[in-house]
């Protein structure tokens, strides 16, 4: 949460309207089998902005509540 507030901070002066899309890799959402790796942190895949840096930060504590830490995680198809 420290690293999200630090950078963010920085983020957040470039962006005209402090809304920021957060999605979640490598988390094992409610009723899944398997690892999800790619998800909007806040459940609407098509909505996923959070308003401001706190917002960020305040979504990410009740997603990893919802959604723990799970894996393996592979980033290769968001790179892609």
């Amino acid at each position: 949460m420290q690293a999200i507030r630090s950078v963010g901070h920085i983020l957040e002066n470039y962006d005209t309207n402090s809304k920021f899309p957060l999605f979640g890799f490598g988390g094992k959402l409610p009723g899944a089998t398997q690892v999800s790796h790619c998800f909007a942190l806040n459940g609407n895949i098509y909505d996923p902005e959070v308003v401001g840096i706190e917002g960020c930060v305040e979504q990410y504590k009740k997603a990893i509540m919802i959604a723990p830490l799970y894996g393996p995680t592979h980033f290769s198809g968001i790179l892609a």
